[in-house]
């Protein structure tokens, strides 16, 4: 009975590594956007081709709710073009936000909120006027990031 628990255990962990592992590479966005380049409507994606090749995407990266882990959001500072609309997808493990603002300056969520996302789901906002917009989590205030809309 422990052989077969312990061959259960083993095996999804297995499963989860493979299918997680062109998330954690950072590849995901890329093989994502590239599979799916033809079926995508304006409904679900807009900006050009270059927003299609994960150039103007943002990864929360696996591990973010420690403080120690070091990196966030990945990039941590995004720059883009006006009208471009940028992807936030959170490849952790654990429910984050992406909110404008910052917990200081108490203007949180004035020009986008993401509300929670839940491991694998993505966020998008378009950005349509020039300027530099910061944005948090709120849940984990430590973790920042910053989009700069030329």
């Amino acid at each position: 009975m422990l052989n077969l628990f312990l061959t259960a255990i083993i095996g999804s962990v297995l499963i989860a590594g493979v299918a997680f592992s062109p998330l954690l590479s950072g590849q995901f966005h890329l093989a994502y956007a590239q599979d799916n380049a033809t079926t995508m409507t304006s409904g679900n994606m807009t900006g050009n081709a270059t927003g299609a090749s994960g150039a103007d995407s943002v990864t929360i990266s696996p591990g973010s709710s420690v403080p120690s882990n070091g990196k966030f959001f990945v990039p941590e500072t995004l720059t883009v073009s006006k009208g471009t609309t940028v992807t936030w997808t959170n490849g952790d493990s654990t429910l984050h936000t992406v909110t404008s603002g910052s917990p200081e300056a108490g203007n949180s969520g004035s020009e986008f909120d993401s509300s929670y996302l839940a491991a694998g789901k993505t966020f998008q906002h378009p950005f349509n006027t020039a300027g530099t917009f910061d944005y948090y989590c709120t849940l984990h205030p430590f973790m920042k990031g910053k989009v700069v809309v030329r």
